[in-house]
């Protein structure tokens, strides 16, 4: 609808369509210029709310918002085209760019995300594992006897740092490790990291924990830091699936996208049925080649049409595909 409202506006003004006659229709097709900043409150408000949902992190409602921003400036463009180029509609000129611009930001932003996004689990396994966890470290607490006994009347006393790499040896790794995920599920990643120190300290070539400690720094926004770890996980096995995942996330991220390219297509690879490196790559595609949607397209319905994907919407839009 909007395309088509805009559509007519240009025709209009391509045509070179005079002012009605004097005495009818609107302001401006009376001759009367237009206070372009009074017509921008309205826009304003919806910018100001918009901008307000993305803070709060309820991106795909800022997009809604925005566009309904820009809804409201074609309307005030086609009410008043005699006067759309002139130097006093530049307000809405600018906020049409900024809403265009901004709803662009907001898709790449969450493309990204979605790249290096891994899920662990839904709420209620969370809750089940804990639960588990739990009942498990009060059956080990009860079958406790007596007490540990750290050294003998007639022997050396253990010293601090042989009771913390004793106490490294007894907690569960696996135990620990599974923490790890509900901690990153619930963003609470210095937690995370501390419990993945924990572990690598005893097991430094622990793969679910370097991996883990990678994951966490990109959900962070720290991919360079996160690159180190997964070229090492890479560099140990080239072929590991979730790890080309994550890291064709993180390259995108940091502008690498050779690497990017290189990290999806060895995944395509790997899994040729699994559909979210197909995702990941058509992301890439309209982020590197802004204009040229085939490439990308191909990816999306590939993935979608074949592997049973599901549809993303803001994709989508960016591809150019309509409602089918």
């Amino acid at each position: 609808m909007r395309m088509m409202k805009y559509a007519v506006m240009c025709v209009a003004l391509a045509a070179g369509v005079c002012c009605a006659t004097e005495g009818t229709g609107t302001a401006a097709t009376r001759g009367k210029k237009p206070n372009a900043l009074e017509l921008m409150r309205p826009v304003d408000e919806l910018i100001d709310q918009a901008q307000a949902l993305y803070e709060e992190g309820e991106s795909k409602e800022a997009i809604e918002v925005y566009r309904q921003a820009l809804e409201k400036l074609t309307d005030i463009e086609l009410e008043h085209f005699d006067w759309v180029t002139s130097p006093e509609f530049a307000p809405v000129r600018s906020r049409r760019v900024l809403c265009d611009l901004t709803i662009d930001r907001i898709i790449l932003d969450d493309a990204k995300m979605f790249s290096r996004t891994m899920t662990v689990s839904d709420t209620r396994e969370l809750e089940r594992k804990r639960e588990e966890r739990q009942r498990a470290a009060a059956e080990a607490d009860a079958e406790v006897t007596a007490p540990v006994r750290l050294g003998s009347k007639g022997g050396d006393e253990m010293d601090g740092d042989d009771l913390d790499e004793l106490l490294d040896e007894m907690f569960g790794i696996d135990e620990e490790l599974e923490l790890v995920k509900d901690l990153i599920q619930l963003e609470r990643f210095t937690d995370a990291e501390r419990s993945l120190v924990k572990v690598l300290r005893v097991t430094p070539e622990n793969r679910e924990a370097r991996f883990l400690m990678a994951l966490t720094r990109v959900r962070q926004g720290r991919n360079s830091d996160a690159l180190v770890g997964l070229d090492d996980l890479l560099a140990d096995d080239p072929m590991d699936e979730p790890v080309l995942l994550l890291a064709g996330g993180a390259y995108m991220a940091t502008g690498a996208y050779g690497k990017a390219i290189d990290a999806l297509d060895r995944a395509m690879r790997v899994n040729p049925k699994r559909p979210d490196a197909l995702i990941n790559m058509a992301w890439l595609l309209l982020e590197m080649r802004q204009g040229d949607t085939t490439e990308a397209e191909q990816y999306y319905r590939l993935a979608v049409e074949r592997l049973g994907a599901p549809r993303v919407r803001e994709l989508e839009r960016r591809l150019g595909i309509g409602s089918e």
